[in-house]
């Protein structure tokens, strides 16, 4: 199995899939869009030290305009599908944040079924949920549905990756608090200690 994850921003990874690359960290590759520079990059590196992901890109967009370079982000999401060829492909849930929604969009296209003989398309395509956004304006087409069953080690390795990026955190949030408490909620109605969830955009069956 492989499992490609895009990411806006680093941090993104984090928070939306760190449970799933904890429980299966040599089947993850980590794709980062932006380049937010050297602490980020280092408190990435701790991150996914922390997961045990040692498979990651930068393609070095600029933060926050990702969406005006929209053809040369599918084109680049088409390489990184060509050399990977997952089995599922992770997105970020396009919240109201600019580069959230250009990136949907990008992998969304990056991954359409083609005729072409070379281009791969990934069976499955899931949406993953950030919770960094309360917006009432989701796109309707979406809906948690896919629930990744977590161990108490998967999510605390998840919270302590969302620790690595200090940089980004508010000082009066815990993030291992945080986390936890949303993995449980998660995971609470559907008997499950912990829990990630996903929107199923695409699944083929073969």
């Amino acid at each position: 199995m492989r499992r490609l994850v895009v990411a806006p921003h680093m941090d993104d990874e984090s928070m939306g899939c760190g449970g799933l690359m904890a429980k299966y960290p040599d089947e993850c590759v980590v794709v980062t869009v932006t380049d937010s520079g050297p602490v980020r990059a280092a408190e990435h590196e701790r991150a996914m030290g922390v997961l045990g992901v040692t498979d990651t890109r930068n393609l070095g967009f600029e933060d926050g305009v990702t969406g005006q370079h929209m053809t040369e982000l599918v084109g680049a999401l088409d390489a990184v599908m060509g050399e990977v060829r997952p089995d599922e492909l992770y997105l970020p849930f396009p919240s109201l944040h600019q580069d959230h929604i250009a990136v949907y969009e990008a992998g969304m296209r990056s991954s359409r079924v083609s005729m072409s003989a070379d281009h791969w398309f990934p069976p499955s395509v899931l949406v993953y949920d950030i919770a960094a956004y309360d917006v009432n304006l989701y796109p309707s087409d979406l809906r948690w549905n896919v629930f990744e069953d977590l161990t108490e080690e998967q999510v605390t390795k998840k919270a302590l990756a969302c620790t690595a990026y200090q940089s980004e955190i508010p000082t009066e949030i815990h993030p291992i608090n945080s986390v936890k408490q949303l993995a449980a909620a998660a995971g609470l109605v559907r008997l499950m200690a912990y829990a990630e969830q996903y929107a199923l955009v695409r699944q083929v069956r073969r």
